[in-house]
């Protein structure tokens, strides 16, 4: 027992001296790889999806998590800290305004306390080693304008314009800093496509400002088809490149549903029809086209059943993916790596996700982030440095191979 406590101390202060050393250099992509500084670059980062509301005080759900919003900036800090000291390389988190009512308590009331609040975020984030990948949720923000969710293909639209000044102003600003690893578009987008939201509940009227318009039910113009979301991958990642020459940009998918391809053939009156493997396969690389650099996969296991008809378990489906993005030369993201049934929190050695990382590294996946990490508002999936030691263990000599922080 005091021989396991030593060796953890020495960890322990090697990974402060670790977290410590400066980020710098953009990482590159070089056909399925990654790069920085001439080396291929693989990383275990972890999810802290309201990273900057908690630190900015605007979260909905501050005060039933938390109570006060200095303890919530607390949290956050605590968050960052036990990832860099943990020994992960970055953290993903949703860098949208929010909900309608979380963009009016600061972003549209005092834009420059906002800025100002991110900045020192990432000044956190960059003394502690960690870098960033913020999901600027491009699609969702309609909500605040009372307009339906393809207003964001609308020049003409509020949502459009909105999301044209938001994106501009926060990724001009970051552009040339290390800190961020790459941009994300928006979270699982592509699960939405060909799905006919006429009639649908729209976000409940708690989460807008008092007084403000609010569209309780969905029309079909809040469908996005298989086409509508293509275009949103095409045309963001096009309007971030040409702001930023330094950072890649990866969609931020999950993937897509099993029955993806009969979805597309029958939208609106869908017919379900389980896709083939190769159908599923091939919806997969399609689905996030060009000029998008790094493909992005959100996978849980061990209950996900998948597409029935390849007949694979989640951990076999995850590798062959692996392994058909590769060999299309696309770097690939897992930017959500969780546990169901058996439950991260039913199962402390966390087995299939360890499973997962042995998988990932022989497959020369790039990147993967745990889901989720000090977030109280999922308590059957949160992590955090003490509650998974073997797999903290795991991700950190992954990072240690491959991350140079060896």
């Amino acid at each position: 027992m005091r021989r396991f406590a030593y060796a953890t101390v020495m960890v322990v202060s090697c990974l402060a001296a670790r977290a410590s050393a400066p980020v710098e250099g953009f990482v590159k992509a070089d056909g399925p790889r990654l790069v920085l500084d001439g080396r291929e670059y693989r990383a275990v980062g972890v999810n802290v999806p309201h990273l900057h509301q908690i630190y900015l005080g605007t979260w909905f759900h501050l005060g039933q998590l938390y109570g006060t919003p200095e303890k919530a900036r607390a949290a956050a800090v605590a968050a960052v800290e036990d990832a860099s000291r943990s020994g992960f390389a970055f953290i993903r988190f949703f860098a949208g305004p929010g909900y309608p009512i979380e963009a009016r308590r600061l972003y549209e009331t005092d834009p420059e306390a906002y800025w100002r609040g991110l900045d020192e975020l990432f000044a956190l984030c960059r003394r502690e080693g960690l870098r960033l990948v913020p999901c600027l949720n491009v699609a969702s923000g309609h909500a605040r304008f009372a307009e339906p969710r393809s207003a964001i293909l609308d020049p003409d639209s509020k949502t459009w314009k909105a999301n044209r000044e938001y994106v501009r102003a926060f990724v001009t600003r970051y552009k040339d800093d290390p800190i961020v690893l790459m941009w994300e578009l928006e979270n699982e987008l592509m699960l939405a496509a060909d799905v006919d939201m006429t009639g649908t509940p729209q976000p409940p009227r708690a989460v807008h400002p008092e007084g403000a318009e609010v569209r309780e039910v969905g029309t079909r113009e809040d469908s996005l088809t298989w086409a509508m979301t293509q275009r949103i991958y095409r045309e963001q990642a096009a309007f971030i490149k040409s702001l930023d020459p330094n950072h890649l940009v990866t969609s931020g998918d999950a993937g897509v549903r099993p029955e993806a391809t009969s979805r597309r053939e029958t939208f609106p009156d869908f017919r379900y029809r389980d896709d083939a493997w190769r159908e599923h396969l091939a919806n997969e690389l399609a689905s996030q086209p060009e000029p998008l650099d790094v493909l992005s996969l959100h996978h849980y296991g061990p209950a996900d059943p998948g597409p029935k008809s390849a007949g694979l378990d989640p951990l076999e489906r995850a590798r062959l993916t692996a392994r058909a993005v590769r060999a299309a030369r696309v770097p690939l993201f897992i930017g959500e790596l969780g546990q169901d049934a058996p439950a991260f929190k039913s199962d402390p050695e966390a087995r299939w996700a360890r499973a997962y990382l042995d998988m990932a590294e022989e497959e020369g996946i790039s990147l993967i982030a745990l889901w989720v990490w000090h977030f109280p508002w999922q308590p059957e999936l949160t992590l955090d440095g003490r509650s998974h030691p073997r797999l903290i263990e795991r991700a950190r000599e992954f990072d240690g191979r491959r991350a140079g922080a060896e």
